[in-house]
């Protein structure tokens, strides 16, 4: 972690710091009064029993007997009278200690005449037992402080600025593409949230990584498949051209013959290309789609009629069981018959001669439902829910010499959500397989 994103750690250091400073400056203090003479209350006892022997002494001659240990000096600093060892002998007066003794000076007829040191008994030593007493609550009161500082310290190291280390260290793999490391810090909290709701960005930043490469690969196997089905009916095109041109046919019927063959795999060639513009559209959210009132039983009935043709032509059959109420809708017809032309010309390409494409119609009062239903190989399981995703195309359980882009049923889907409706399939592998879509109804 560099400088730059080392605030809240220098932050949370200043403030212990701080708080250990000020911790230790009221320990100091603390010490200090429990230094500190004991105050004069304490005293009281004692200083009334030398100021009684003080009195005793300026009053007569005799040397009394105390309570305590004393000593008398002249002037000249001579021991007249002492009952403390170390004053046994001579002793300048000027060396006279302080500890544990009081002195009072003796005074006869308002003349100094000599000094009195009394020797204070062992539980009235400088150091107080009471004030040390008193300040144990404020000693208690500062360790708590210290424990509690240290372990917020140790909070800010674990909770934040040790998954903030650890987020920083995820966030510079994710920007050369690693998305797979996830965050180990896994607690309650605000930090907690937070690593949650990037774990939940990273997975998301992943997936679509990973849609993104499956569309990718989806697009090259599209340009493939493309680049064969373009330069199949190309070449087809130029060998048929170039033999009428050269007069390789000579006979009418065979011209008209290589004429038609040029003729469809020109439209061929023209519906692959208007499917891959019609995707871009799409993905661009800028198809034109241009609807217009119509009621909805002329307009079907016309629609299936003409599709039938192309069912015919290809030996299939097509059936309708059901009425189609002649309700008003709001739709563009060219682009729902595109949805038709694209559903049913799957089935035409997948479903064998002799078979039979079915059409089931039924309304409520928000949408018309369309099921169309055919016999013919089907889709296996794994495909089923990848059959509305652009370039797919089933190769799986398909044949593969079947051309197309893969893009029809997503067109479909594109086109059925603009007019307010859901697409679905279902499908058996093997048996056949059903489209059903919906058209709000305004």
């Amino acid at each position: 972690m560099n400088n730059n994103n080392r605030y809240i750690f220098k932050r949370t250091r200043k403030f212990a710091l701080s708080v250990g400073l000020i911790t230790l400056g009221f320990l100091l203090y603390i010490v200090f009064l429990c230094s500190v003479p004991q105050n004069q209350e304490n005293y009281s006892d004692v200083r009334i029993a030398v100021h009684s022997l003080q009195n005793e002494l300026e009053l007569s001659d005799d040397f009394p007997i105390a309570d305590f240990d004393y000593a008398v000096f002249d002037l000249q600093g001579r021991i007249l009278f002492s009952t403390i060892n170390k004053y046994q002998n001579d002793i300048d007066v000027r060396l006279l200690s302080t500890v544990r003794e009081y002195t009072a000076p003796l005074i006869v007829d308002g003349v100094q005449t000599g000094i009195l040191v009394a020797s204070l008994p062992e539980n009235q030593t400088l150091f107080s037992r009471t004030a040390f007493l008193r300040s144990v609550p404020a000693i208690v009161l500062c360790l708590i402080l210290i424990i509690l500082t240290v372990r917020h310290f140790r909070f800010i190291k674990k909770d934040i600025i040790r998954p903030l280390n650890e987020l920083h260290g995820i966030v510079g793999k994710m920007v050369k593409g690693d998305l797979s490391v996830s965050v180990s810090y896994d607690y309650d909290g605000e930090m907690g949230t937070f690593c949650h709701d990037f774990e939940a960005m990273r997975d998301e930043l992943r997936d679509a990584a990973e849609r993104e490469h499956a569309h990718q690969e989806k697009e090259r196997m599209l340009f493939a498949s493309l680049s064969h089905d373009l330069k199949t009916p190309l070449a087809s095109i130029y060998n048929y051209a170039e033999s009428i041109r050269y007069g390789v046919v000579r006979k009418q019927v065979d011209i008209e013959k290589y004429t038609d063959i040029i003729i469809k795999k020109s439209l061929d060639l023209t519906r692959s290309i208007e499917d891959i513009l019609t995707h871009v559209q799409t993905q661009m959210r800028q198809m034109n789609i241009k609807k217009e009132e119509l009621y909805a039983k002329p307009f079907f009935e016309k629609l299936l009629s003409d599709i039938s043709v192309d069912v015919t032509a290809k030996g299939l059959t097509l059936e309708s069981h059901d009425d189609i109420p002649n309700i008003l809708l709001h739709a563009d017809p060219m682009r729902i018959t595109q949805v038709f032309e694209n559903i049913i010309g799957n089935s035409l390409k997948y479903t064998k001669s002799g078979g039979c494409i079915t059409v089931s119609v039924n309304a409520n009062k928000t949408e018309l439902r369309f099921s169309l239903e055919d016999n013919g190989c089907g889709i296996r399981v794994e495909d089923v829910t990848f059959v509305f995703e652009p370039f797919f195309r089933g190769e799986k359980s398909r044949d593969p010499n079947v051309s197309g882009s893969g893009l029809g049923l997503s067109i479909a889907k594109y086109i059925v959500e603009q007019h307010g409706g859901k697409i679905a399939c279902e499908s058996v592998f093997g048996e056949g397989t059903k489209v059903v879509f919906s058209i709000g109804i305004e």
